[in-house]
């Protein structure tokens, strides 16, 4: 991108064929709009290098796998003449890709539709996907150069996760995982479909001496996941090799396929088991007389009734595909029966009805009514005539390791609803089970984050977020592709948006929605420019205007709350909250100024913990107007320098600061990433720790504490950890300072309690601060006689748990004593997680003159590590970190 502090009209995330057709349709409106006459800024956002095709049209997903469906029914008029068109004249090097990838069952394919392919009659083909993503991609990528060769339109294409979304005065602030920012007016969330579930362990993939474990076999792409499996295979081919796959779908089908798709020197697994809730794989053979004689009696019978429900339909549906399986006809016989049957039942549903059917019933539905092309059914019915498959009904439970050191399949089975284990071992599992749901804990970050602030509602799907009319989570923040499922849209209930000839129509109906806003001149890329003339610095000292810009600001931490100042400041203290403006720029930056005794002036200090300036607006400003308006107020209030320890989870506090004072690393912090799955967290903790851990969780129990009595056990044995270490006074904090903490309503503190069992003895506590969505680690304390039972380890431990339910995305540990990282303290919390990030200090002199008196003063013959100098004595808490 030329310029990331420009503001794009529109932008993307994800850059599947969602994507892809929405930016068609919206080409062609601008292409045919003699009156557009400005340039459309547009930012595309994909995880991967590959853009336009998504994983199922792509490179991840090789040259030789099929569709699971006829062409005909794959692709709507006029777009399939179009393509048809485009594959004749094409189709030699990709025909030629193909069999270069394919093995003993793409030559097949080859040779068995030879006659069709050389007539050009594709339309009852199941072709290889990546023909129809090259199609797309040559489509994107001709029109980009047309349009941005006319200047109507420049198109960025950016790699880059994007791992969250802030909307600030219309403008919505995209982050990548570089740390990127891209700022946007338009913003369309159109990823795919949610990630799939790891089905066992806690990595993509786990290779043994005698067992693989594949859980996302797409990832980073299928022809790499084939080549380890390979690999794996021939590397043992002595060896008995049985395979399972969880799962019944496409992506199970098309597992199966390529993994028999070998050449003839490959090694070929024993045995192929499936298993799916339903124990049936989709159906692939007409039965011609069958479905033309087939009636869906019990949806036929609601044509007459008067008030019609979601729910009506679904039974009655359910019903009449069980009477199908009844008389042995398979989905591929009757599914285009059904679904019209029950599609014209729709119809009389009011708008509530058809969000319900959308949400709870139609993929169910789809589940029943699973077809595929005949290439995969005769794929399974040649393993049965060499008793080489099985399909098992039932639910993967999980796989238990015995004394020979192979695995075994525990599974919930479906008929007898009991536990049971598969008669043979495995020794390549592959995951092909659905996506996540929008309401779990492991969604990725960006959808985590998203649901947590509020700017998208998950619908009752669980799949798909809820949409205004204008397919919208809010203001000009649209959704496309299968996060739409559990929608009505324009009239008709939408829950499967994987469908091309679906993500076409809607696509249609989103770039209209777009091109309206932008043809009507309401969205203009602008740059933000700083009228230093409207700059003011002023110092806020009441509660209300201290509350009322911080929150304005939104990300701030409860360090920087005003309660906290109140109630951390001495005799003679004065919390202070300096708020510099200038135009749409604002920092807010908290000190507590102090008197210097027998003089006329003061200094400035920040609360205990991690504070520093925060900010809303572009943070690359020009700060030297900040700086000149900032000395100028102290120089002109006798305040000689500021010291502040800042915060490593605010973002470019060292922009703000830059060229003003000195900036210094004190060392790190540990953090756990609570955006990772709780499983991934504790992943990162040392092996010891978790043993640690388990046996306390044995041995105690825990409470959150609720009385007045609790914040006293939890005071009185923190004062009695500080004896024990010989703590500097500094750390003693008064019982009003635990009390007023408590009260706050700014932030919510939590105070954890552990006892072991069978005894109401509190033998340790722990004090744990949160605001927005950072988590502190504040205080603690555990009894001398029970130290070794660990409990500040386990009560860590426990408000991770507690965080990852509450929704907050970091859990700051802290550092060592005054921010080393490398002392006693800091290895205790590395233990829990190897996530560091960067603690620094930020001191600033004023007035140098007056400062190099005090020292002089002070009568210091060298420079300890300390600030400011004058305040300095010897048994003073840590370097740097002033009293």
């Amino acid at each position: 991108m030329k310029n990331s502090d420009n503001i794009a009209h529109i932008t993307f995330i994800g850059s599947g064929i969602s994507t892809s057709f929405t930016l068609l349709k919206l080409f062609n409106l601008i292409e045919n709009d003699a009156y557009f006459n400005h340039k459309v800024i547009i930012n595309v956002i994909d995880k991967s290098s590959e853009f336009n095709t998504g994983i199922p049209y792509g490179n991840r997903s090789g040259f030789s796998t099929l569709l699971i469906t006829s062409l005909r029914n794959f692709l709507p008029e006029p777009e399939l003449s179009e393509f048809i068109l485009w594959l004749n004249n094409n189709k030699n090097y990709l025909l030629s890709a193909f069999k270069k990838e394919g093995g003993i069952l793409s030559q097949k394919w080859l040779e068995d539709h030879k006659e069709q392919i050389h007539n050009n009659a594709w339309e009852d083909l199941f072709i290889p996907r990546r023909f129809f993503g090259s199609y797309i991609d040559n489509k994107i990528k001709n029109t980009i150069q047309s349009l941005e060769n006319q200047k109507r339109i420049e198109v960025n294409f950016l790699k880059g996760e994007a791992i969250d979304v802030l909307k600030e005065h219309h403008i919505y602030h995209i982050t990548l995982n570089s740390g990127l920012k891209i700022k946007t007016n338009k913003l369309v969330l159109s990823v795919g479909s949610l990630p799939v579930n790891n089905l066992w362990g806690d990595k993509d993939f786990i290779e043994k001496d005698n067992f693989m474990l594949v859980n996302r076999p797409y990832d980073p792409e299928l022809n790499s996941t084939l080549k380890k499996i390979k690999a794996y295979l021939g590397k043992t081919k002595n060896r008995e090799k049985n395979v399972l796959i969880v799962g019944a779908n496409a992506s199970a089908l098309e597992m199966l396929y390529k993994l028999n798709d070998t050449n003839t020197n490959e090694v070929s697994p024993n045995k192929f088991v499936f298993l799916s809730t339903q124990g049936k794989a989709p159906d692939a053979k007409i039965n011609e007389k069958g479905k033309e004689e087939f009636i869906p009696i019990n949806l036929y019978k609601l044509k007459s009734e008067q008030r019609l429900t979601a729910k009506a339909i679904a039974e009655a549906t359910f019903k009449d595909i069980k009477r199908s399986e009844r008389i042995n006809l398979g989905a591929a016989s009757t599914v285009e029966t059904i679904s019209a049957a029950f599609g014209n039942l729709l119809a009389n549903l009011d708008e509530k009805e058809l969000q319900e059917f959308a949400c709870l019933y139609g993929n169910e539905i789809g589940k029943k009514q699973r077809c595929a092309g005949l290439h995969y059914s005769n794929t399974i019915e040649d393993l049965i005539q060499k008793n080489k498959f099985e399909h098992v009904a039932g639910r993967f439970h999980d796989l238990l390791l015995d004394e020979n050191n192979t695995y075994f399949l525990q599974y919930l089975d479906t008929k007898t609803n009991k536990v049971k284990k598969y008669k043979t071992p495995f020794h390549l599992v592959i995951n092909c089970m659905g996506g996540m749901r929008l309401t779990q804990d492991c969604t990725p970050k960006l959808i985590r984050n998203l649901i947590n602030k509020g700017y998208g509602t998950p619908n009752n799907s669980e799949i798909g977020f809820h949409v205004n009319k204008s397919l919208e989570v809010m203001e000009n923040f649209h959704v496309m592709g299968p996060l739409l499922a559990g929608n009505v849209i324009n009239g008709n209930p939408i829950w499967h948006v994987e469908h091309c000839g679906r993500i076409i129509w809607i696509s249609q109906i989103l770039s209209e929605i777009i091109y309206k806003d932008i043809s009507n001149k309401k969205l203009n890329a602008i740059e933000q420019k700083i009228d230093k003339n409207n700059a003011t610095l002023v110092a806020l000292t009441n509660k209300k205007d201290w509350d009322d810009t911080i929150k304005d600001i939104k990300n701030y931490d409860f360090y920087h709350t005003y309660d906290y100042h109140a109630l951390s400041v001495q005799e003679n203290e004065t919390p202070v909250l300096f708020k510099y403006t200038e135009d749409n720029f604002t920092v807010a930056f908290p000190l507590i100024l102090r008197n210097i005794p027998g003089t006329k002036y003061k200094d400035a200090t920040s609360v205990y913990g991690y504070v520093g300036p925060i900010f809303k607006g572009n943070p690359d400003f020009d700060n030297s107007n900040f700086v000149k308006e900032f000395t100028k107020y102290f120089n002109d209030n006798n305040i000689i320098c500021a010291f502040s320890r800042l915060n490593p989870y605010i973002t470019h506090q060292n922009n703000i600061l830059e060229g003003f004072g000195k900036l210094i690393l004190q060392g790190k912090i540990v953090n756990i990433d609570l955006d990772l799955c709780p499983d991934e967290q504790k992943s990162d903790y040392r092996k010891r720790l978790k043993t640690y851990i388990n046996k306390a969780r044995k041995e105690c129990s825990i409470k959150t504490s609720n009385s007045i009595e609790d914040l006293h056990k939890f005071i009185d044995l923190y004062y009695e950890n500080m004896d024990r270490v010989n703590a500097k006074e500094f750390y003693y904090f008064n019982r009003n300072y635990f009390e007023n903490i408590i009260k706050s309503n700014e932030f919510e503190t939590t105070i954890l309690l552990v006892s072991p069992n069978n005894s109401e003895e509190v033998i340790g506590a722990s004090m744990f601060i949160a605001s927005n969505s950072i988590l502190h680690y504040h205080l603690s304390g555990t009894a001398e006689e029970f130290v070794h039972l660990n409990p500040t380890k386990l009560l860590i431990d426990e408000m991770r748990i507690m965080a990852n339910k509450k929704g907050y995305n970091s859990f700051n540990l802290g550092g060592g004593l005054g921010g080393a990282d490398n002392d006693s303290l800091f290895h205790f919390k590395s233990s829990f997680s190897k996530d560091f990030k960067d603690f620094k200090l930020w001191t600033f002199i004023a007035n140098e003159e007056v400062y190099n008196e005090l020292v002089l003063k002070k009568g210091m013959t060298k420079e300890p590590n300390y600030f400011p100098l004058y305040r300095y004595v010897d048994d003073l808490n840590v370097n740097l970190c002033d009293s």
